[in-house]
């Protein structure tokens, strides 16, 4: 058990090195290309603003900030994918399936097919178009270069398609889960063989919170506080929903089992009740150790979510609200000392 933990961990670990080298890569490519076409129709000296914060143009500052939310979604799609493939063989202990109806779930789980994707796509490009019309301004569009403009305009449905496909890719697997969980194999009271779909919806979730984190750096520079922060509350929203999704299947299924077996301790203590009134001393001896049982079960949890849980996810909660206070008490600093 031990060694398996182990090697989770070593496993766990290699692959977030690899995510942030993803985001590395993803953002030094956006940043060349960005710099390429500054230097094709203009020069450098078009980042330049002596009255921007670090002297450098709002604008190119929120594009670099949309770049490296971009990055993250790549890297969060890898990872995504790396984490169904070495966890998703976790729920085969507790489910009884045959081999071809398990190869079709994790079939779906590593990806709900390219016509699925391409519409979340499609959708997630109309929403980023419809977010770029709403927040856009023209006031000071004469103020800077042009390509800065296009920048956004090419980001956001971008950025949108990609979280488009993450939400996809999240709600499917999510979906996959649940009709495993509805055919789980279940022990009131005992949660524990059930842990891999409490950790497949606290993996969603860290992804959603940290990029909601991420996304924050939008509302430094952007014209559109409220609509960016809409957003960021929209995708908090997700965040909290993919903590549940995964186990809505095998919460049905603790639920049924909890009500069978309500039912028939009930039924066993009224016929014991009965047995001491008749004063049925064999009949009424069961009564003390039927009402423990039915208080345990009463007792017993409905979600495969131990105290652990509950404590990492709180911690996650704190993700997004750390930084958004600490962009706050930043952006201050910044105002107060260098007076951008």
């Amino acid at each position: 058990m031990a060694e398996a933990a182990e090697v989770r961990g070593a496993s766990g670990r290699g692959n977030g090195l690899r995510a942030v080298s993803i985001f590395c890569g993803v953002s030094l490519a956006f940043a060349a290309v960005y710099l390429g076409t500054a230097l094709l129709f203009g020069d450098l000296a078009v980042f330049q603003d002596p009255n921007g914060r670090f002297g450098v143009v709002r604008l190119a500052r929120f594009n670099a900030a949309l770049g490296l939310v971009l990055a993250y979604l790549c890297a969060s799609l890898w990872l995504g994918q790396r984490w169904v493939r070495h966890g998703f063989p976790d729920l085969r202990q507790v489910v009884d399936a045959s081999e071809a109806e398990w190869s079709a779930w994790q079939a779906r789980a590593r990806s709900p097919g390219a016509a699925r994707l391409a519409r979340a796509a499609a959708v997630g490009v109309a929403g980023g178009i419809v977010v770029d019309v709403i927040g856009a301004r023209a006031a000071d569009a004469n103020l800077f270069w042009k390509g800065h403009l296009v920048w956004v305009h090419i980001l956001n449905p971008l950025l949108f398609a990609v979280m488009g496909v993450l939400m996809a890719m999240s709600t499917a697997r999510a979906g996959v889960y649940q009709e495993i969980g509805r055919r789980a194999r279940v022990t009131l009271g005992d949660i524990a063989p059930l842990a891999p779909f409490a950790r497949a919806g606290l993996r969603t979730a860290l992804l959603w919170f940290l990029g909601t984190s991420l996304a924050s750096l939008l509302l430094v520079d952007t014209d559109s506080p409220m609509l960016v922060l809409s957003i960021l509350v929209g995708t908090t929203g997700i965040a909290v929903a993919s903590l549940l999704g995964p186990s809505r299947g095998v919460h049905e299924r603790l639920l049924e089992a909890k009500r069978q077996e309500l039912a028939w301790l009930r039924g066993r203590i009224a016929d014991a009740s009965s047995a001491l009134r008749r004063e049925d001393e064999q009949g009424a001896a069961l009564l003390p150790a039927l009402l423990a049982w039915e208080a345990r079960v009463a007792n017993a949890p409905e979600w495969p979510f131990d105290a652990s849980t509950w404590r990492r996810f709180a911690l996650l909660l704190l993700v997004p609200l750390g930084s958004w206070l600490g962009g706050a008490l930043a952006e201050r600093f910044v105002e107060r000392w260098f007076g951008a």
